[in-house]
């Protein structure tokens, strides 16, 4: 796991600026790979690699990697690159290392583009062929692992980070209208846009091409879709599910350095770590607390009775809210571009503790994008509900009754109000745009308002609907595709990415496996939400690991009470960045809305924290970047 960047410019480099160039763009990458680092460059190409060791420590696994024709940077990790070597082995190829990055670069001499589809893994590399002068970008199946690039003046740029990519090339940091608007929208920014027009993120399951021809890029891997034959029988695809789910789990446990596992109040993390102990792998497990919490806020209890049944070397680590708070500036910093997901921050604080024991963290992430874990997915069962209900008592009685009622994080009751407005916002849509509804925590309308003579289009609508175009199967396996296209790979994916990085803390994922995911798309979308119960057939796969109590505890986020604090300790700053005569100075947002989120927050009549925090987020942004009117 590392930080990777180059610059390519095919009518050749101006080596009297490269070297500054080369030494921000390490600066700002340093902390995603604090073992080492390394350049390498010819007369057309320059990469840069920063450096986590994970597997072969040694200095014949240094990157940039220059070997069997070709040179590479490379961020990630290769799990069956043992297997992958093996073959290569006996197609003639030598290694003078035992590292995965020299297996890319054997496979790509022998198989080129086909090597995509036989890595089992995470992935973002660079690449480069001094003989054709040919660059080429690559990302894995959901994009786990970020690349973003900008093509200026004949040259591309590229790299693991937006700031380290304009140390390389400086393009100018104008606001992308359509970004901000999705960053509004959804609270981040979905690839392929960045917050910068000049610059655009590889989705994932892409492949890039720049040479003197210019840049082309297509998706070498659609993602997950459901396999012919669909099971049609629940124990076959139980069968299967469990085989390729614990395979997945061993397979990443390869690594040269400590491995444990987060373990949160939720199933996802559990299973995880009770696939480890049935395998007779147990890791040590990570807990991150807060004192005085709310039980809404409060995962210890639950993750304790886990590690005592499945008999884990348990670390619980407790932060009080002075210094979660104070982590705040580091989570902004983390950020390349504004990232507004407020979970970010207990993200980013489990991964500094996690970091102090472990170099490796096995998490529960993607299970919720790939079996209908999100509530909004038990709103999909309920909605047929709701329309059956005579249109004028919804209308005319239940939405207005719902629009005077009180609703925040502080109690449970308001916290269930908050849910069942969103739920009737939606509800009577079609199909993709409650998905989409639900995914937004702002209408076009409110959009139009907050950000005045920008564009339609994009929006969370358009944007689903695509994906839903693209997708096969039954309605639900459909929202599910869109999801893991949009939702995963744009927040999920990018906030553990940035907070585990930042942290120096290497993340893996079993649910994302190209094993696991390809089963469950074979999985009809009725065992995955059955009767309004989210994950259905993941709890019955591995039910008889865990006790039975785990599989009962409600649904949480994993949050922290920041409506609380932006009423009292981020009070001054969220003023400060809310300012009417600021925001018309800085000509992008119009304070109008602003002003209502405020006083309602403050007021307690609605809680519009999620809207708040993205402009917070969008203002340390652009604070970093001197955009402040």
């Amino acid at each position: 796991m590392c930080g990777l960047a180059g610059l390519v410019r095919p009518a050749g480099l101006e080596p009297m600026a490269l070297a500054s160039r080369l030494d921000g763009a390490l600066a700002r990458l340093r902390p995603r790979g604090p073992d080492g680092n390394g350049t390498w460059s010819d007369a057309h190409c320059a990469l840069i690699h920063t450096r986590l060791a994970i597997i072969d420590l040694s200095d014949a696994a240094r990157q940039p990697m220059e070997r069997h024709g070709y040179v590479i940077s490379f961020n990630g990790e290769i799990y069956n690159h043992a297997a992958l070597r093996s073959e290569l082995e006996r197609l003639g190829h030598a290694f003078d290392s035992h590292s995965d990055t020299e297996v890319l670069l054997a496979g790509w001499r022998q198989w080129g583009e086909a090597l995509l589809p036989k890595l089992s893994g995470m992935f973002a590399f660079a690449i480069w062929d001094p003989r054709s002068k040919d660059l080429v970008l690559a990302t894995d199946r959901f994009g786990k692992k970020p690349l973003v690039y900008a093509l200026d003046g004949g040259a591309c740029a590229f790299a693991s980070d937006l700031k380290a990519l304009r140390a390389l090339l400086p393009i100018p940091a104008e606001v992308d209208q359509q970004a901000l608007k999705l960053l509004f929208a959804l609270r981040y920014i979905p690839a392929p846009w960045t917050i910068l027009k000049s610059a655009r993120k590889l989705p994932g399951g892409s492949i890039a091409r720049f040479n003197s021809g210019g840049f082309t890029m297509r998706r070498w891997d659609e993602g997950p879709r459901p396999q012919q034959p669909v099971f049609t029988d629940r124990g076959e695809a139980i069968a299967a599910l469990r085989e390729a789910f614990d395979r997945a789990v061993l397979d990443r446990l390869v690594s040269d350095v400590p491995v444990g596992a987060f373990l949160s109040g939720g199933i996802d993390s559990a299973i995880v770590c009770a696939s480890l102990a049935a395998q007779n792998r147990r890791v040590r497990s990570f807990t991150v607390g807060f004192p005085g919490a709310a039980g809404y806020y409060e995962e210890r209890p639950a993750a304790r009775r886990v590690a005592d049944y499945l008999g884990l070397e348990h670390t619980e680590v407790e932060i009080d809210a002075g210094a979660a708070q104070a982590a705040i500036e580091d989570v902004f910093s983390a950020c390349d571009e504004p990232f507004a997901d407020s979970s970010a921050l207990p993200v980013y604080l489990l991964a500094r503790e996690t970091r102090r024991h472990v170099t490796v963290a096995l998490s529960g992430d993607g299970a919720d994008e790939i079996f209908a874990g999100y509530r909004k997915y038990q709103g999909e069962f309920y909605a047929g509900l709701w329309q059956s209900l005579p249109a004028p008592m919804r209308r005319s009685m239940i939405l207005p009754l719902l629009d005077h009622l009180p609703e925040g994080k502080r109690s449970r009751w308001l916290e269930l109000l908050r849910r069942i407005r969103r739920f009737a916002a939606h509800a009577d849509k079609p199909a993709v745009a409650r998905q989409a509804g639900w995914a937004a925590q702002l209408d076009e309308a409110e959009l139009e308002e907050l950000l005045p003579g920008y564009s339609p289009a994009p929006n969370a609508g358009l944007l689903f609907a695509a994906a839903h175009e693209a997708a096969s199967g039954d309605p639900v396996n459909r929202m599910l595709f869109a999801e893991q296209r949009i939702g995963l790979a744009g927040d999920m994916l990018r906030k553990v990415d940035l907070m585990s990085m930042a942290n120096a803390l290497e993340v893996r994922s079993p649910f994302l496996d190209r094993d696991v995911t390809d089963v469950a798309a074979a999985i009809p979308g009725a065992w995955k939400l059955e009767r309004g119960r989210g994950k259905a057939i993941l709890r019955d796969a591995f039910s008889d690991r865990l006790p039975p109590d785990v599989f009962k505890l409600p649904k949480k986020g994993f949050e922290m009470p920041i409506a609380d604090w932006l009423c009292t300790s981020l009070r001054d700053r969220l003023r400060a960045a809310s300012d009417p005569g600021f925001l018309r100075r800085q000509g992008m947002i119009n304070p109008e809305p602003v002003r209502r989120w405020l006083t309602d927050l403050l007021s307690g009549r609605r809680d519009t924290s999620w809207q708040l925090w993205t402009l917070l987020a969008f203002q340390a942004w652009a604070e970093g970047e001197g955009i402040t009117g």
